[in-house]
């Protein structure tokens, strides 16, 4: 009887739990751009609370299903940062135990005028880092 070789068992097991892994989604937690994307489309936002997983730069209609494309824009318009934020429809939906909620762009953040740019959802709301305030 022939013994199996090792070295194949283990590159079939390596590619099977390679392919059952699930791949990182627009707002999940990270702590390098490798951990968002190995093909380097998404980059880790260190700026945000346990980092998130984000795409700068996107254009309308053109982020991953569970994300819609959102323009940030400080007093200073010019300095405005648009990136594919989780799309959410409570807070349930966000990392609520870094400090995300689903927010509605509205009414997002005092001196941060926030707007979703997507043309098929223009009133969707995302998940963001909210800011509390000790008493």
């Amino acid at each position: 009887m022939r013994r199996p070789n090792c070295a194949v068992l283990f590159s079939m097991l390596f590619a099977a739990m390679a392919a059952s892994a699930c791949s990182p989604r627009i707002g999940d937690s990270c702590t390098s751009s490798t951990t968002c994307s190995i093909n380097g489309d998404r980059v880790c936002d260190l700026t945000q609370p346990s980092g998130a997983c984000e795409v700068f730069d996107c254009q309308a209609d053109q982020c991953p299903d569970d994300a819609v494309c959102a323009r940030f824009s400080p007093a200073e318009p010019r300095l405005s940062v648009v990136a594919c934020m989780r799309r959410c429809s409570s807070d349930g939906d966000c990392r609520q135990g870094d400090g995300y909620r689903c927010v509605d762009p509205q009414t997002y953040m005092d001196g941060l005028f926030a707007e979703v740019v997507d043309v098929q959802r223009p009133d969707a709301r995302f998940c963001a880092a909210i800011a509390t305030t000790s008493p």
